[in-house]
């Protein structure tokens, strides 16, 4: 791979470290991603690689021919990388664009909606489970951690490239688009009387997850159509959020493809 050198003044890595300091995207609306691993999963879910960013001495094989490549001296790549012990690959690709009645029309398949979750651990975790078990897609409300923040991104392991998600919904947005989509709102509760194995998932469903602390407020349980329970022993009353929302939706998908 024919790469060209940069130096530390470039106004592009700027651009860059801000991205991936703030979670977002870059000024001409590119993702920053860092290691090959992802470079790889970005070019197999398709997406386009608009420009690699090399410590010099690296190389990314199975990267597309003909993608502008550029070389940077270690101390200048490490001004940029958002990881302590990174891998000298960073890549700019170019998001899909999801619109929120395209998720909704890929139901009954169940929809996860994170109401202002904070780790980008568990967001994208739950990025990953909802891909491995069949969700239609996966919804922000506002105070969610970005679907962009670096974190999110590593720890849905690529599947953030090919899960349909929306961001930075207003809760009473969401409510009304299922309400009118004809899909139930599902929140979860330790003192709900009917837990997740009597829900009927072959029906239209969101699948509410809480912040990790507070879970979900008065004002969205009582939005929801059915408060359920994970069956678990006691003294234990509750999960993380990603291992909720793996059993929530392997349970679902369980009984979806029990036939």
């Amino acid at each position: 791979m024919d790469t060209i050198s940069i130096g530390k003044h470039n106004p592009r890595l700027a651009d860059i470290r801000n991205a991936l300091g703030r979670g977002g995207l870059t000024s001409d609306r590119l993702l920053p991603i860092e290691g090959p691993k992802l470079v790889r999963e970005a070019v197999s879910s398709g997406l386009e690689i608009a420009a690699l960013f090399l410590r010099e001495g690296m190389d990314v094989p199975g990267a597309p021919r003909g993608v502008p490549a550029y070389a940077l001296e270690p101390a200048v790549f490490k001004g940029i990388q958002s990881t302590e012990h990174s891998q000298g690959v960073i890549a700019l690709i170019r998001p899909r664009a999801w619109e929120l009645k395209g998720i909704l029309a890929r139901s009954p398949a169940p929809i996860v909606v994170l109401v202002g979750l904070q780790d980008p651990g568990n967001v994208g975790t739950i990025l990953r489970v909802a891909e491995s078990f069949g969700a239609a897609g996966c919804l922000g409300v506002t105070g969610t951690a970005s679907a962009h923040n670096a974190k999110v991104v590593r720890a849905s392991a690529g599947s953030i490239f090919r899960v349909p998600h929306v961001w930075d919904l207003e809760w009473r947005d969401v409510v009304s688009s299922m309400k009118s989509s004809g899909i139930r709102l599902i929140g979860t509760s330790p003192h709900a009387t009917a837990s997740i194995a009597s829900w009927d998932w072959s029906q239209p469903s969101a699948v509410l997850i809480g912040n990790e602390g507070a879970g979900l407020t008065a004002d969205q349980a009582a939005d929801c159509t059915a408060l359920l329970h994970i069956p678990q022993e006691a003294p234990v009353e509750s999960l993380n959020s990603a291992i909720a929302a793996s059993v929530i939706l392997y349970e679902s998908y369980r009984r979806r493809n029990s036939s």
